[in-house]
């Protein structure tokens, strides 16, 4: 047995929470329908893609490609991949009876050698569930991981004494647990390894009776209520759960179908699918032995498990009055809380004053403290294909490439697709009406498994624009869709409301259209912090020793004003700073100043009046950033218009700027 790894049972693979009605909600913690199977995400699903004698492939790689087994990264369990061609030992489309499966598939794959092992065996009942994905149906399981699976019912190794000869498997239509008849011709997926020989076996030996009221299992780490509970509807039983307070732990919610299955007693012993000496299940007598799970089925359904026959197939209105167990985690899962940080503008050459690139300066050489020489939060993207899974960085669109995630801002951005049949077609162009109304049907039908989809605001947009002067400014390796043209958000001009501001990609600045143009939109979702970027949720701080935190993107900025300067002056200014004990000020990135900006335009201003009181909007409004346009001149922002695809001499333009820090830098 392979012990390379700590065994973990896999998660249910859903990550939708619904409504009373089936409709897609996020509920929070303190919310009424917090508690079901999408809001606790425990050891999410995992693979690796093999090739022969299990070298690691990439994540992309096809049966072409060599693909030819896949690792389980939770369970260490390696699956056999089907093979698409007819004559090959496992082509996808034979069918055996158990015997046959059990004894001549088996046999012959070992013989063979398949993969270049020889310790292939047929898996028992719960190791076969464990690579389900309950968010899909038609097959129940990620096809990027295992093509060509079929809607139908897989051979497990343990049969169904409830009534012999009947032989336990999963149906990979929904992912449940049935028995048929072992003469009847299944499909078949051989498994070998593990990180635990005692997963899925039938044996009393891995439970703990913990004195408490409490019983644990060893080989999943779950903790189980050990007596039974009064019947409840779903909701109703899911509140109790949250609310349960014992053995000192707080931290209990209803058990996913996946680990609800884990505890059937499949040696059906004295004509129960309880373990009895540890869930003596008081009171109860079969039929009715059907026990709540958290995961929904089509949304207003939710699976059971049926502890009179050992059946999951089933699945049972909510309202319904249930039984069912509490599970907490025995270790529970330590989230590794993600932090926004402000991208970089992406500009990393550096230039001297009359558009000449020089060696990056180091610090107390001249211009030192431009952009390309003080690089705070690179950009770093991450591609995923559909439902947010991560991919390598050569993967294409035709490949399954379909988003692309901002590791430090969080936000999840849309792909376009080059095709025109498709909703997200990369050459629609709409009006900012029909670009909401797009947004609302990408939701709609869950595109890539969200319903979440969002405009971005204007802030939210730039931080994907790449400064460094390439048209269209943006890495075309992650946004090869974009086009050098103008996107909208979702902000409104607030000083003409038929106007609504977006980025002009060609530069990457913040520009204003006519709602009843036409132009072009990429969808978002996610966030570490959904405060950056919105007008009404803005969050400075005067820390009353001359300088302004800006709590949404932890940069500290001065609050009084500077001189009027040139632009290798006012970095200097910055360099030689000392306010309030700190003495690492520099000029701001032009992404860091644009947050200056106040959108919702109270005061009739476009800065933050109450913390920055004497903004220069006159003559001219422009503060320098130090991030440079087209060779020889500065990028900056006019807070008399709330613009910010101005630019300016840097030698002989002499203009205010405002000091910046970053916290913790």
């Amino acid at each position: 047995m392979n012990r390379e790894g700590i065994f973990k049972l896999p998660d249910t693979g859903q990550i939708t929470c619904y409504d009373r009605d089936g409709k897609r909600i996020n509920p929070a913690p303190e919310d009424e329908l917090y508690g079901q199977n999408g809001s606790f995400i425990v050891n999410p699903m995992s693979f690796t893609k093999l090739g022969y004698n299990g070298k690691k492939l990439n994540d992309s790689a096809t049966w072409d490609e060599g693909y030819r087994m896949v690792l389980d990264n939770n369970t260490g369990l390696i699956w056999e991949v089907k093979s698409p061609y007819n004559g090959d030992i496992n082509y996808c489309e034979d069918t055996y009876s158990w015997d046959e499966a059990k004894d001549l598939y088996i046999k012959r794959l070992n013989e063979e050698r398949y993969g270049g092992f020889s310790d292939w065996r047929l898996p028992n009942k719960d190791e076969l569930r464990s690579i389900i994905d309950y968010s899909r149906t038609n097959p129940a399981v990620d096809t990027w991981y295992f093509p060509h699976c079929k809607s139908a019912f897989y051979w497990s190794s343990l049969p169904y004494l409830m009534e012999p000869p009947f032989v336990w498997g999963i149906f990979f239509g929904l992912g449940s647990g049935i028995c048929y008849t072992p003469y009847s011709k299944q499909y078949v997926r051989a498994v070998r390894g593990g990180y635990s020989d005692s997963f899925g076996n039938p044996d009393k030996c891995r439970f703990v009776d913990n004195g408490d009221g409490t019983i644990t299992d060893l080989t999943t780490s779950l903790m189980w209520q050990k007596e039974e509970n009064e019947r409840m509807d779903w909701y109703s039983a899911i509140a109790y759960c949250k609310s349960l307070r014992l053995a000192g732990y707080s931290d209990w919610r209803l058990p996913n179908i996946k680990e609800l299955n884990t505890i059937l007693n499949l040696n059906y012993t004295n004509g129960w699918w309880y373990y009895k000496d540890y869930f003596p299940a008081k009171g109860l007598q079969p039929p009715l032995l059907h026990y709540f799970s958290s995961t929904s089925y089509e949304g207003i359904y939710v699976w059971v498990t049926n502890f009179c026959f050992g059946y999951d197939g089933y699945y049972a209105a909510k309202t319904a009055k249930l039984l069912f167990r509490a599970v907490r985690n025995v270790e529970p899962t330590k989230e590794i809380k993600k932090y926004f940080c402000l991208p970089h503008s992406g500009q990393i050459r550096c230039y001297n004053d009359e558009g000449t690139i020089i060696v990056v300066p180091k610090k107390g050489e001249r211009f030192y403290g431009q952009d390309g020489s003080i690089i705070i939060n690179e950009l770093s993207f991450t591609k995923l294909r559909e439902d947010g899974k991560e991919i390598e960085d050569d993967v294409p669109y035709e490949k399954g490439w379909r988003l692309v995630r901002d590791n430090n801002t969080g936000l999840v951005w849309e792909i376009k697709s080059p095709h025109p049949w498709d909703i997200n077609f990369v050459g629609k162009r709409y009006t900012w009406d029909e670009a909401n109304r797009y947004i609302e049907l990408l939701n709609r039908y869950a595109w890539c498994g969200f319903t979440d989809w969002r405009m971005p605001n204007r802030e939210e947009l730039r931080t994907i624009a790449n400064y460094n002067g390439q048209i269209p400014a943006v890495d075309n390796k992650y946004f090869s869709d974009c086009l050098p043209v103008f996107y909208w958000s979702k902000d409104i001009y607030a000083k003409d409301n038929k106007l609504v501001w977006g980025i002009y990609f060609a530069y990457g600045c913040a520009i204003c259209y006519l709602k009843e143009s036409f132009h072009y939109v990429r969808a978002v979702r996610g966030g570490y912090n959904l405060n950056f970027g919105d007008a009404s949720k803005y969050s400075l701080r005067d820390n009353q020793d001359g300088t302004v935190t800006d709590l949404n993107t932890g940069l500290m900025w001065k609050k009084e004003e500077s001189p009027e300067l040139n632009w290798e002056e006012a970095m200097n200014y910055c360099q030689e700073l000392n306010l309030a004990g700190y003495n690492d000020w520099r000029l701001p990135t032009i992404k860091e100043i644009a947050t200056l900006i106040d959108l919702s335009y109270k005061d009739n201003c476009w800065h933050h009046k109450d913390f920055f009181p004497n903004v220069k909007t006159l003559p001219q409004g422009f503060y320098w950033s130090c991030t440079t346009y087209g060779d020889t001149l500065g990028w900056g922002v006019n807070f008399q218009f709330g613009y910010d695809g101005y630019y300016a001499g840097k030698r002989k333009g002499k203009y205010p700027f405002r000091p910046v820090r970053s916290i913790g830098i």
